[in-house]
């Protein structure tokens, strides 16, 4: 006889209700996987955005930097181009031993010199005009 034993249960029979709690939770997994790719494209967004503002900002200030070094470079060169046309060691020298020489201090000016004249002048005239007197009151 044969024996009957129960028959094993396939391994093929589809269950629907495994199947929708598998693809249900399949679902949550992917929706959580979307969450945090958004959050990290957000972020990656905020970044990069802030970043561009920030190499803006640095490529202002080094624009700003580079006028700042033309300007001063250029009024180095002025102010080297000025030094140029001063007197030198040697020019300085010379003016000093001719300023010395001369003496400046000793100068007088043309008013000086005309009242100073004008002066003498009349004193001598008084001097003379004294002997003139004195002379002729002798002979009287």
């Amino acid at each position: 006889m044969a024996d009957k034993t129960p028959p094993a249960p396939a391994q093929n029979d589809f269950d629907s209700a495994k199947m929708f709690v598998w693809v249900k939770a399949l679902e949550s997994k992917i929706n959580n996987l979307m969450r945090e790719v958004n959050a990290m494209k957000n972020d990656f967004i905020l970044k990069t955005n802030n970043q561009k503002h920030d190499l803006k900002t640095l490529n202002e200030d080094v624009l700003e930097i580079k006028q700042s070094r033309e300007e001063f470079t250029s009024k180095i060169d002025l102010i080297i181009k000025e030094l140029k046309k001063t007197a030198g060691i040697e020019e300085v020298t010379v003016l000093k031993k001719y300023m010395e020489f001369w003496n400046p201090m000793n100068f007088v000016t043309q008013n000086d010199l005309e009242r100073t004249i004008e002066a003498k002048l009349s004193h001598m005239t008084n001097q003379m005009n004294t002997q003139k007197n004195n002379k002729e009151t002798k002979k009287k």
